[in-house]
């Protein structure tokens, strides 16, 4: 029986985990195609039709949208929102300036409280925009944010 040197073991499972990268790559390739292509979308326009098929967006003011007026570091803005609408099916979120403007896509199931708090980077001062999906439409709230320094590349 060969005994390995810690040296000798560490390079054996560095090798072993660069000859799995290939293979993780693969198999991570149907998730990463099964992603709504609003995530692809390089203008908002573009993302809110993929989002929406067409639908009208109204404003609704039950829906909790909160975002800092300023944000000093662009590279982690804080977003909360909370959308207290009967029905909530999925919460969108948006950035309009953002190279590709869709952030997130949060669906809500059963008695899930419709919330979502995430930390987004922020390309320029923008429209941070939240839709919400119920069956009886898509309905927003959207606040400003003016950027001191961009964060996107």
């Amino acid at each position: 029986m060969e005994h390995l040197t810690l040296p000798q073991q560490s390079r054996r499972l560095l090798l072993q985990a660069v000859a799995a990268l290939p293979m993780l790559a693969l198999a991570s390739r149907p998730a990463l195609s099964s992603l709504p292509k609003s995530f692809s979308a390089e203008t908002l326009d573009d993302a809110l039709a993929e989002l929406t098929g067409g639908q009208s967006i109204q404003d609704h003011p039950d829906i909790e949208l909160d975002v800092p007026d300023i944000a000093e570091d662009s590279g982690k803005v804080p977003v909360q929102v909370y959308a207290p609408l009967p029905g909530a099916e999925k919460i969108s979120i948006l950035i309009e300036a953002n190279p590709v403007p869709l952030i997130s896509v949060t669906h809500v199931r059963g008695q899930t409280e419709p919330y979502v708090s995430l930390r987004v980077k922020m390309r320029e001062t923008s429209r941070v925009i939240a839709l919400v999906h119920t069956p009886d439409g898509i309905f927003q709230a959207a606040r400003e944010v003016t950027v001191t320094a961009g964060g996107c590349a």
